[in-house]
Parts: C-alpha cells; sequence; structure tokens
C-alpha cells in the first residue's frame, strides 16, 4: 500500500505539519476532512509549543460599524427606505453615504434619513458619498475639495447635519484628496483596505481612517452581476476584522436587498431572504457580546486592548486568497479566543459587571406614593436640599429631550441610585466601608465627603450604553455592600428584586419601559467615561446636611 504524504506550512513558517494517509483513498470530502485536521494539529501544536506568545497588542473598541453606500433620489428608493427601516426595528446603528448631486427631491428617502437624525438617540449618521459618484483621483484637488464641499452643502441644506465622514467613491483616492478632506473638515475617511494600508488609529488623532472590512456583496469576479452573500461569510469577515483591526466596518449597498433579474438589474422591491440574512449577522454580532456603532463613534467605544498571535496574519491572507473557509476562519478565532489565545480586556475590567439586574426609575423631587413606598425624593442621602441644589423638579414628563422642560438643572441629569450608602443614619462614615468600597484607599476621607457620591458608572441594555453618577441610595436598601461592592444578587426584595435606580435621562437614553427592565452595569473611573450628554452638567457637590 503506498502512501501519500500532506505538507502543510500554516500560519507560521516553521511549523511542518505531515499527514500520511492511503494514496489510493483520496476524495473531495476527505481533503475537506484533512483542512480542518491540518487547522487544528497546528493550533494544538502551536499553543501547546508556546509559539501564540509572540502577539501584537492593538486598541479595540469591539465595535462594528455597518456603512450604506449610494443613498440617491429614484433609485431603489423602497429598498433604501426598507433597509433603514430594518435597522431601526433591530435597534442597530448606520452610517449612510449620501451622493450629493442625486439627493433632496425624492421626499420618501428624505424623510426617512431625517426622521432618524431626529430621534432622541440617533442610530443614524450621515456620510458624504461625493457628487456624482465619481472617481475622485482623477480630478486636481481644488476640484476634489469643491465636489466635497458641494456635497456638505447640499446635506446641510437638505437635513439641517454637516457631514464630518467622507466615504471615497469607488475607494479611489490619492493626496489630493486628503487635502481636500482637511480644506472642508472632514474627520473621518472610509474606502478599503487594499487603498488605505494599516496600522488605523482608533484614538488620539484628528483624523481617522476606518475602511470597509466586510461586504453584504459585491460585483462578481467576471463583472457580469452584482452578488450577495450569506451572513455567515460576512461575520467570518467582521471577526478577522475585529481581532487584526480592533474594529470592522461592514458596507452595503441598496442592491444587496433588492430582488434581481440578471446581471445589474433590480426590482424596487425588498429581497426578504437578505433582510433575513441581515437580521442573522446583527443577531451574530450581538451575541457574541459586539455593538454596532456609526462609523464617528468607534474612538469613543475603543476602551480595549485586544492582543493575538502574530502568526495568526498568516491564517488572515489565506483567507483572503480564499484558501480557508468562512467556517474555518470563525471556528479558528472562536477556538483561539476560548483557549485565551486572543485576549481582550477593557480598562473597566477591574471592576465586576453585574448582569441582568431589574432597573427601576426615580427623580429628583419625586413626590412620596405606593411606588416608592411613600419615601419623597425631595432629599437624596446626601443632601437634604437636593431639589434646590439640582434647580428645581426632574419631571420624567415634561422633557426637553434629556433635560427637565423650563430650566437648565446645576447638576447632571444622568444620575442613579445604588442600594448603599457609606454613611450611618447618625451621620458617621461606617467603619466597613474602609474595606469594602473599592477606591476607599485612595485618599483621606472627612466626614464632609462620602466615599461614593458622584461616582459613574456604565449601563447597557441591548445595544445601548450610557453613563451615569451615583447621587442617592436604594432602591429600598441602604447596604446592600455584597452586592455592589461584590458578585451577589441584590438583597432587596422590592419591585421584581430592582438593584438600580436610574433617572429619566438614563431611562429615556436606554429605552427602559413600564415592566421588568433588565440591564448591565459596572463602575467606571471618570477618565475612562467617554463624551455625551452625560458630560454636559458634572455634579461636583459633595455632603450637604446643615442640621444632621
Amino acid at each position: 500500500m503506498g502512501l501519500f504524504v500532506i505538507y502543510v506550512e500554516v500560519w507560521f513558517p516553521s511549523l511542518i505539519v505531515f499527514v500520511f494517509i492511503p494514496s489510493y483513498d483520496i476524495s473531495n470530502a476527505l481533503c475537506k476532512i484533512l483542512v480542518r485536521l491540518k487547522i487544528i494539529l497546528a493550533l494544538i501544536f502551536l499553543i501547546s509549543f508556546g509559539v501564540a506568545h509572540e502577539a501584537y497588542g492593538i486598541q479595540a473598541c469591539q465595535c462594528v460599524a455597518f456603512r450604506m453606500d449610494d443613498i440617491q433620489d429614484y433609485w431603489l428608493d423602497t429598498v433604501q427606505v426598507g433597509v433603514i427601516s430594518e435597522f431601526e426595528h433591530k435597534d442597530a446603528d448606520l452610517t449612510v453615504g449620501i451622493i450629493g448631486n442625486y439627493f433632496g427631491q425624492d421626499q420618501s428617502i428624505v424623510d426617512t434619513v431625517s426622521s432618524a437624525l431626529k430621534e432622541a438617540n440617533p442610530k443614524v449618521v450621515v456620510a458624504n458619498h461625493g457628487w456624482n459618484h465619481e472617481h475622485f483621483n482623477t480630478f486636481p484637488q481644488d476640484e476634489q475639495s469643491a465636489l466635497i464641499h458641494n456635497t456638505n452643502q447640499k446635506i446641510l441644506d437638505t437635513l439641517g447635519i454637516l457631514p464630518n465622514i467622507f466615504i471615497a467613491p469607488y475607494n479611489a483616492i490619492n493626496n489630493d484628496t486628503l487635502i481636500s478632506l482637511f480644506e472642508n473638515k472632514m474627520v473621518y475617511l472610509s474606502t478599503n483596505e487594499t487603498q488605505d494600508r494599516p496600522p488605523y488609529r482608533l484614538t488620539g488623532a484628528a483624523f481617522f481612517i476606518f475602511p470597509g472590512t466586510a461586504e453584504i456583496g459585491d460585483i462578481n469576479k467576471a463583472n457580469t452581476a452584482w452578488v450577495s452573500v450569506n451572513h455567515n461569510e460576512t461575520y467570518a469577515e467582521v471577526l478577522r476584522s475585529l481581532v487584526k483591526y480592533g474594529f470592522a466596518v461592514v458596507v452595503l449597498h441598496p442592491q444587496d436587498f433588492a430582488n434581481k433579474h440578471s446581471g445589474f438589474v433590480y426590482d424596487n422591491t425588498i429581497n426578504q431572504t437578505q433582510i433575513h440574512e441581515l437580521d442573522l449577522l446583527l443577531d451574530d454580532i450581538r451575541n457574541a457580546g459586539y455593538k454596532t456603532v456609526t462609523m464617528d463613534d468607534i474612538p469613543a467605544n475603543s476602551n480595549f486592548t485586544t492582543k493575538y498571535p502574530s502568526w495568526l496574519d498568516k491564517n488572515f491572507e489565506m483567507y483572503i486568497q480564499g484558501n480557508t473557509s468562512d467556517a474555518d476562519m470563525t471556528n479558528s478565532i472562536n477556538y483561539l479566543k476560548n483557549e485565551h489565545v486572543i485576549l481582550s480586556s477593557g480598562v473597566h475590567d477591574k471592576y465586576s459587571l453585574h448582569q441582568n439586574v431589574t432597573t427601576t426609575y426615580f427623580w429628583v423631587g419625586e413626590p412620596a406614593d405606593a411606588d416608592n413606598q411613600y419615601n419623597d425624593n425631595l432629599s437624596s442621602a446626601w443632601d437634604s436640599a437636593w431639589v434646590n441644589h439640582y434647580g428645581g423638579v426632574d419631571d420624567p414628563k415634561n422633557r426637553d429631550q434629556y433635560l427637565p422642560s423650563g430650566f437648565t438643572p446645576k447638576e447632571n441629569p444622568f444620575y442613579f441610585a445604588l442600594p448603599y450608602d457609606d454613611f450611618s443614619e447618625n451621620g458617621t462614615r461606617k467603619a466597613s466601608s474602609y474595606g469594602t468600597v473599592y477606591w476607599s484607599g485612595t485618599q483621606s476621607w472627612n466626614d464632609s465627603v462620602s466615599m461614593v457620591k458622584n461616582r459613574w458608572i456604565e449601563i447597557s441594555k441591548g445595544d445601548k450604553t450610557v453613563y451615569a453618577q451615583w447621587e442617592d441610595s436604594g432602591p429600598f436598601v441602604y447596604d446592600d455592600s455584597g452586592y455592589v461592592f461584590g458578585s451577589a444578587k441584590p438583597s432587596n426584595q422590592q419591585n421584581n428584586n430592582a438593584g438600580l435606580d436610574v433617572s429619566p435621562a438614563v431611562k429615556d437614553y436606554i429605552g427602559l419601559q413600564h415592566g421588568k427592565n433588565l440591564v448591565s452595569w459596572r463602575f467606571v473611573d471618570y477618565s475612562d467615561v467617554p463624551d455625551g450628554p452625560w458630560k454636559q452638567i458634572v455634579t461636583t457637590s459633595e455632603v450637604y446636611h446643615p442640621h444632621g
């Protein structure tokens, strides 16, 4: 019996894997099995011999931006509206690239984009996608600048928004394009990985480059038709991008979701199969713990560091060349993450994450009634004149976006209560707080300063994240240190064992509804709190009990 020898170099040039099989027994099915076998053998070899410790460390946002190009009047407008509406239905973020000279007359498109921009927590941002969808690198610099300016002005006149994102048509740019973008005060550029090579900075830059790294569809190799792909292929591209760059940008076009005749002929009707594929992709992304963001929000979410072995780049190259399947790409990344070869850590990881916490809401000046067991909120645990210091009653029914209508609060409208107070009822500090509060040993504390008042937490519900300051104790329990500073469940048994009380602004931002609301939360240092409406007014006042 003869032997056939397969020689493989997998991901690392010095690694050789030999697999011996009978020469007469080779078949297509067996070859597929061997491809998977060589990957597993290589991974086990690399991990067991410690090769995986040579690693790249990169900034990461653990987030995915969706970029929809070619927004324009009277072309697949029903499909365009349907896709944008589907992102709204899935509560997912979307960046839409508008072609300036072909936008503003089709009311269905204008109204859909305008309505999305006016949401209390908008999930859509607009980008400049050229004036006539032209190859920018064929124009002199002054003309490129004028084209960018014209589209910006059209978007401003039509939607009241001045974009700072440029999506290059045909990914065609040159140095003159960059100069033109600077002249027009653009902050973000998106082409593709071939046109703009890595590395890509995620923070600390005046100008960011976030290329498309995954696709919903593209022109086939023969240039004869537009072909849409399934969610598994796109998700594999997303995972590769997240590991290699720390973010992913998924590119989609209206024709990805239109019913097709042949070639480049489309109906202005929605292909429900492709919409379902989009839903599955969004579900895969969220179920894996990643969040969707708009392109301009990638830097604000770059609070993570990812490390991966340098030899994994070889696998990325194999995948791009079509020598590794989507399933193998996905499985290998998940395997390496499970084996802690690919490591992701956040700046918040020093504080425990509390998950599935029932959350209620309250407000400054809330009167006593049955809902709060007849305990009003005219004062807080640390401020007996809370309403006065806040500036009035934070009425949840009369709002001006995230602020109470009628006055501008003097303190942060993004506040919360947790069931712990570092002071006893007699006004003296609890001795136990020094061994309980995480940061108790960072400074000396006098009785006019609370260890916990004004501290920040991060609150997440679904795909939404908000930040808020600690301004009261509760709900209903005031010394639950095992939960607040530990891993225990809330000891409170009221309102479905509620463990967190939030303000109207927080409630509105993350979309709390009537009934049982489950969120995740964790403490976060102020230096790690990103910009947002929660930073417009920051509370700095301390303990105020003039008669206590």
